[in-house]
Formats: C-alpha cells, structure tokens, sequence
C-alpha cells in the first residue's frame, strides 16, 4: 500500500477559493489527485450544489476517473439538535441526504455536529441526539462506513461530553472526527491523545501542523490508526498554506529516510 495514500485536505481549506467562485467540488478533486499527488478526497458539503441522483452519479465519476477514495464527507447545515423543532427537521432532512450522497460516492467516514450550542447537554438534548445517531450510524454501518460527531463548537468542545455522547450512541461505527486542539478546557493536546484511539477521522489547522513534530507523534503513539487530513482556516494564499501543512504532516507521519 502506498503510504502516502493515507493523506488528505479537507476542501474547506478552499473556502476562500469558493467565495470568490474560483472553485468547486470537480476543481477540488483536480487540485488533490494532480496538484497535491492525492489518492484520497475529503468533501465538505459546501461544495455539494445538488442531491439529485445525475448530479451525484456525475460527482461519482469524477471521483472514480481519479482514482480517488473519499476518507470523509463533512457535513455542515446537518447538525441534530437546534432549539427551534423546523430548524431541526430542515436539519434532518438535509442529514439523510447526505448519508444517501456518502453511500453513493463511497465515503469511509461522515461528520455530523450534535449541534448543542450550551457547555452540557440537558436530558433532553442527550436522548435526542444520541437517537439520532444511532439512526444515522445503522445507515451508514450498511455501507461499512463511520459516522459522528466532531469538537467543533458547543457542548462537543468539552471532553466529558464527547465521552457522554460515546457512551450514550453506543454504536460500534460512532467515532470522532478529532478537529486537533479545538478544546474549551483542559489540556488541549492531552484531550487529543485521550481520543486518539477512538477517533475516525482528523483535521489538523495550519498551527499544528506547524508544531507537527510535538503534536503528531503522540497521536501515533495513542492508536490513532485514520486518515491525517489537512484544514487551512486561513482564506487567503490557500494553495500555498496547504501545500505546506500537508508537507509537514507526511515529513513527520511517514518520513523518508534514504541512508
């Protein structure tokens, strides 16, 4: 197996890119399979412009004709719990779009936020998120992929209540895409080796990939056994920061040593 296969560059990286309309999902594919010597896609559906069947049948093509595997779709909009019951049904709805979508293109793992916006979950919010998980992980267990949460914003910023949501979920494809350092307490890079083992899928900001030396090894070290998939927040010289922090990652990840 080529062990450069297991990198990727989440397509958010691109954002910049998007709002001055100087990319889509197929430019995406493009700049990972031949500007970045990619063998993997990791898709945000902020490039997704359509769920109909003739558009994911062409998006599949476009994958396949590059010999792309889809490591993760990231899905935003999908988040399961919201205070306001239409903004959580709209929510739904759009989720099993995308689980139809990761079926089709063949994504390993799927992110969908628990939504919570408190420090904790209420009652509530943990029975009816983590029911909702486990809807969603059954579906996506049929075609052999992960999905779960991330420590993206709310309450999953807090470690004990990933641990909550594990627990609660109990299925054996929910995992966490481990977004590196995003923590509200503790010791941030302690929480990250913590949930190493159990984490499906990672993206790492241009700060750790930076410090990759320090942050990186440990992670190995824990068990984290995915994919290491680069995220550039910065918005602008996108495809020069990328370049870089994917440099970084495969220098220490998978060095190569000639003497």
């Amino acid at each position: 197996m080529n062990p450069f296969a297991n990198f990727s560059v989440m397509s958010y990286s691109f954002h910049g890119l998007l709002r001055r309309g100087a990319i889509n999902v197929f430019g995406y594919l493009e700049t990972a399979k031949y500007r970045y010597g990619l063998g993997t896609a990791d898709i945000w559906n902020g490039l997704i412009t359509s769920y109909d069947d003739d558009y994911i049948t062409i998006l599949k093509q476009n994958i396949d004709e590059r010999g792309l595997a889809v490591v993760n779709l990231c899905c935003d909009g999908t988040h399961i719990w919201d205070n306001d019951p239409e903004t959580r049904a709209a929510n739904e709805s759009l989720a099993w779009k995308c689980l139809n979508l990761a079926e089709k293109i063949g994504a390993r793992t799927i992110r969908i936020d628990a939504g919570v916006r408190e420090d904790v979950f209420s009652a509530e919010q943990t029975d009816y998120t983590a029911k909702k998980y486990r809807e969603y992980c059954k579906r996506a267990a049929a075609f052999g992929a992960k999905l779960g949460t991330e420590n993206h914003w709310g309450a999953t910023r807090f470690p004990a209540n990933v641990e909550k949501l594990f627990a609660a979920v109990n299925e054996a494809n929910f995992g966490l895409l481990l977004h590196l350092g995003n923590w509200a307490e503790g010791d941030k890079d302690a929480n990250d080796r913590a949930f190493a083992k159990r984490a499906m899928h990672t993206h790492i900001d241009f700060e750790h990939c930076a410090d990759a030396e320090r942050v990186l090894p440990p992670l190995q070290a824990g068990g984290y056994s995915g994919c290491w998939s680069v995220e550039s927040h910065k918005s602008t010289n996108e495809y020069n920061n990328v370049a870089f922090q994917l440099a970084q990652v495969k220098r220490v990840i998978c060095p190569m040593d000639y003497r």
